[in-house]
C-alpha cells in the first residue's frame, strides 16, 4: 500500500525536526533558571534581551547543521515515493496506446517544490524562536513590575505554555472558526504528507492522462474521516471505491462519462483539505472497469466509528507529547517538583494510549510520541520516589563483588569498607546483592549525564548490613545503548545521604569500584 511507504519515507524526516524542536526548546529553557537571581525586573529585563543575539546564532547553526540530512532524506523520500505510486497494470494500458510517461520529470518537480517550502520552513522556525523568547521576558517582565506573581512563578507559568505548545509555527481556522497551531514536528508532518501524497496524486494524474481515459475510482481503507457526512469533499469515507468522470483534457470525454460525479467538486483535489491531502490516505487510478460500486467489507457506521478511535489515538499521542516536552523543559530550569509532575503525567497518559489501542486493536506510531531528551522514569507516587527504570530486570552480577568490590587481594581498602561499615564479604557478597536488589526501589534515582555508553543513574542506599549497622551505599547505574538493558555499574560505601542526591561533596568516602563490562 502507497500510504505505508509513505508514512516509512518521512519517518527519517519527522525524526531530524523532532530532534531539532526539542533541542531548540532546550535553548530557550537555558535561559532561564528558576533558582537564578532576581535583582530587578527592569534589569532582568534588558539582561535577557542582551541575550537574544547569542540565541539567534544558536538556532542558525543548529539548522544549518541539520540542513544536508534533511537534503538526503527529502530526496530518498520523493524518489521511492514517485516510483512506488507508478499504477503499473494502468500504465500497461496506456503504453500500449502509445503513452509516454517520464516520472522522474515529476518527481524532480515536487522535490524543488518541497525543497522551497522546507527553506521557508527554517526561516519560519527563526523567526518563531525569537518570537517565543521574547514572549517569555515580556511576559515575566510585565508581571513581575505590576507585582500579579513572584519571578518563579512567571516563568514556570511561561514554560508551561512553551511545554503545551511547542515551537507554534503554523496555525490553522476551521470553518467552524477553531484555532489549531501546529508546533515544528506537526508543521513537518503536515507539509511533508501533503508533498508525498500530492506527488502520488501527480504521478497517477499523468498516467490518466496518457491513456486516454476520462475515469477515475477511489480506493478505500478503514477508518476514513467522515467530516460533515454529506456527499462532499468533507467527508472521504463516501468516496471510497466510487468512480468519477476526471478531466475532458483531449475533449474526447462522453455523455456517459460526464453522468458520473465531478472529481474535482466532490474529492477536491489539489486543497490540502481533499484527496491525497493532508489527512487523507486515499489515492486515485485511472479506471476500464465496471462503474458498479464493489463491496468495501465494513459498513459506514463501522468506518466512523474507527475513525473516531484513531482521532482519540492523535489526542492521546499529543498528550504524551505536551508532557514529554514539559519533563525535559522542567530538567533545563532545575524545577524538580515540575519534573516529577511531568515524569507522573507522562507514564499516566502512555499507560492511556497503551491501554486504548490494544483495546481497540490499533498501531501506535511511536513518532508522534517521541520526543529527544525525554526519560522514561518510573515514578512512585506514594513516597514521591523517582524508580530507576527497568529495576525490576537490573543485572547485577555476583562476580563483581567476588572480583572486585569484595576481594581484598584485589583492593585491600575497597574490601575493608564493606566489611567495617556492613559486614559484607567474600562469604556473603549474595546478600549483599539482595540488599541492594530489595532496596533499589526505595530511594531516587538521580540521572546523571550520558557518556555515550548510555543514559546513567546513581542511587544512594542506606543499607541495614549483616553485622546490624547503617551505612549508605552509592551504586551507579547505565541503560546500555544497544541492549537497552539496565546494568550496575559501581558500588561503594559512602557519607553522603541519599536526600542529598545532588551534592557533590564525598567526604569520608570508603570506594570500590566495578569496571564497566
Amino acid at each position: 500500500m502507497i500510504e505505508n511507504k509513505i508514512q516509512s519515507a518521512i519517518k527519517p524526516i519527522i525524526s531530524i525536526y523532532s530532534k531539532i524542536e526539542l533541542e531548540l526548546i532546550e535553548k530557550i529553557a537555558e535561559h532561564f533558571n528558576i533558582n537564578e537571581e532576581f535583582i530587578n525586573s527592569d534589569y532582568w529585563y534588558f539582561e535577557k534581551l542582551k541575550e537574544l543575539g547569542g540565541l539567534n546564532s544558536e538556532t542558525l547553526k543548529l539548522l544549518e547543521e541539520y540542513t544536508g540530512k534533511t537534503k538526503k532524506e527529502l530526496a530518498k523520500a520523493m524518489k521511492d515515493i514517485g516510483i512506488s505510486s507508478i499504477p503499473v497494470d494502468q500504465l500497461n494500458i496506456a503504453t500500449q496506446k502509445n503513452a509516454l510517461l517520464n516520472p522522474e520529470n515529476i518527481i524532480q518537480y515536487s522535490y524543488d517544490e518541497i525543497q522551497k517550502s522546507f527553506l521557508n520552513l527554517n526561516k519560519n522556525i527563526q523567526e518563531q524562536v525569537r518570537k517565543t523568547y521574547t514572549d517569555i521576558i515580556t511576559e515575566t517582565y510585565i508581571k513581575t513590575n505590576a507585582g500579579v506573581c513572584s519571578y518563579q512563578e512567571a516563568i514556570l507559568d511561561s514554560l508551561d505554555k512553551l511545554g503545551d505548545k511547542g515551537i507554534s509555527i503554523l496555525a490553522y481556522q476551521n470553518k467552524n472558526g477553531l484555532v489549531r497551531n501546529y508546533d515544528v514536528v506537526g508543521t513537518v508532518r503536515r507539509d511533508l504528507l501533503i508533498a508525498t501524497r500530492g506527488l502520488a496524486g501527480k504521478v497517477n494524474e499523468e498516467v490518466i492522462k496518457e491513456s486516454g481515459n476520462h475515469i477515475v475510482r477511489v480506493t478505500n481503507h478503514f477508518g476514513a474521516r467522515t467530516g460533515d457526512g454529506g456527499e462532499d469533499y468533507t467527508n472521504h469515507a463516501w468516496w471510497q471505491e466510487l468512480q468519477f468522470f476526471c478531466w475532458d483534457y483531449d475533449g474526447k470525454a462522453t455523455e456517459e462519462e460526464k453522468k458520473l460525479p465531478d472529481f474535482m467538486k466532490h474529492c477536491n483535489y489539489g486543497d490540502a483539505r481533499g484527496i491525497v491531502g493532508i489527512n487523507c490516505k486515499h489515492l486515485f487510478t485511472v479506471w476500464y472497469g465496471s462503474t458498479k460500486k464493489e463491496d468495501l467489507g465494513f459498513t459506514y457506521d463501522e468506518n466512523k466509528e474507527e475513525y473516531e478511535k484513531t482521532q482519540k489515538q492523535r489526542y492521546l499521542e499529543n498528550g504524551i507529547r505536551r508532557w514529554k516536552r514539559k519533563q525535559v523543559i522542567a530538567n533545563k530550569v532545575e524545577d524538580e517538583e515540575g519534573y516529577k509532575k511531568s515524569s507522573i503525567k507522562a507514564k499516566e497518559w502512555q499507560d492511556r494510549l497503551n491501554t486504548f489501542t490494544e483495546e481497540n486493536k490499533l498501531k501506535r506510531d511511536y513518532t508522534r510520541e517521541y520526543i529527544k531528551g525525554y526519560k522514561n522514569v518510573t515514578i512512585k507516587e506514594k513516597n514521591d520516589i523517582i524508580l530507576l527504570p527497568n529495576y525490576q530486570e537490573a543485572i547485577i552480577p555476583e562476580e563483581k563483588f567476588t572480583e572486585y568490590a569484595l576481594n581484598p587481594l584485589k583492593d585491600k581498602n575497597k574490601a575493608e569498607a564493606f566489611e567495617k561499615a556492613l559486614g559484607y564479604n567474600l562469604s556473603n557478597s549474595n546478600k549483599l546483592i539482595e540488599n541492594i536488589r530489595t532496596n533499589i526501589n526505595k530511594f531516587n534515582a538521580t540521572e546523571k549525564p550520558d557518556l555515550g555508553y548510555g543514559t546513567r543513574y546513581e542511587i544512594i542506599m542506606n543499607l541495614t548490613g549483616e553485622n546490624g549497622k547503617n551505612a549508605n551505599v552509592k551504586t551507579a547505574w547505565i541503560i546500555d545503548k544497544d541492549t537497552k538493558k539496565t546494568k550496575m555499574t559501581s558500588a561503594y560505601v559512602t557519607s553522603k545521604k541519599w536526600k542529598e542526591g545532588n551534592n557533590d561533596e564525598n567526604k569520608n568516602v570508603w570506594y570500590c569500584d566495578i569496571k564497566r563490562w
